[in-house]
């Protein structure tokens, strides 16, 4: 996580004196940290060491195995009843039937069959060994709000959008208290793709590794010029791109 969030906060770093404000962050999970930080919740040193303090959280308050499935092709009321019969949890709707349950890897096994069994279009076992974003990690987020509550009230550049509803941050504190409540909380993504939709933005630019969440936002509103920075082979491209009106 701390890796991660410093690779993602190298790129902002050096894309940030030479794009105009953003209207607004959203962060994917773990990027949530990375868009309170861009909009100036804590600063990046502060972050590398709240991310480890994070993936701390996470990896003491459960035991045992346990995995995330991403779930394509299903209605969303059946994918939740097929991962509470397994005992899991749905942890994230990305889009209308694109969602990703997570728990006890023996319920990933068990569901997984009953989601090929219902027709699903793919499955997508994650590489991520905790139960992000379910009540198993309760504890976890009580813990990490303790670390949260240590760093002041300011001011936000620009807002965050929670990662849980899209609700928009505006102060610093908020913002916190969204970050600790999305390690046990579902996230709505699709959501906040559709709250950014909503604001109108002359472009929408991933910061950090991949473009699976560009591409996400693309299907939605492909009306919408929208980009990652893995596409370009340097920040100078990014910028060249965003200059040329997309």
């Amino acid at each position: 996580q701390p890796l991660i969030f410093a690779q993602q906060m190298l790129l902002w770093g050096q894309l940030q004196s030479r794009l105009p404000r953003p209207i607004c962050a959203a962060g994917y999970s773990l990027g949530e940290m990375a868009a309170c930080s861009a909009a100036g919740a804590f600063t990046p040193v502060e972050g590398i060491a709240l991310c480890a303090e994070r993936a701390a959280a996470m990896d003491d308050a459960v035991a045992g195995e346990h995995g995330m499935l991403a779930v394509l092709g299903l209605d969303d009321a059946l994918v939740d009843t097929l991962a509470a019969q397994a005992g899991l949890a749905v942890a994230i709707r990305n889009a209308p039937r694109h969602l990703v349950v997570a728990g006890p890897l023996a319920g990933i096994t068990t569901a997984a069959g009953k989601f090929e069994a219902a027709g699903a279009s793919r499955l997508v076992h994650l590489a991520v060994r905790t139960p992000s974003h379910t009540p198993l990690l309760a504890r976890a987020a009580v813990d990490f709000k303790k670390h949260l509550d240590l760093l002041p009230d300011r001011r936000l550049a620009f807002p965050v959008l929670s990662a849980i509803d899209a609700t928009p941050a505006r102060t610093a504190r908020p913002a916190l208290a969204a970050l600790a409540r999305q390690i046990c909380t579902p996230l709505d993504w699709a959501a906040c793709l559709q709250a950014v939709r909503e604001m109108q933005p002359d472009a929408v630019l991933e910061i950090g590794p991949g473009n699976a969440l560009a591409k996400l936002f693309g299907e939605l509103a492909p009306e919408i010029p929208v980009r990652a920075c893995d596409d370009f082979r340097s920040i100078d491209g990014v910028v060249r791109w965003l200059e040329a009106g997309n």
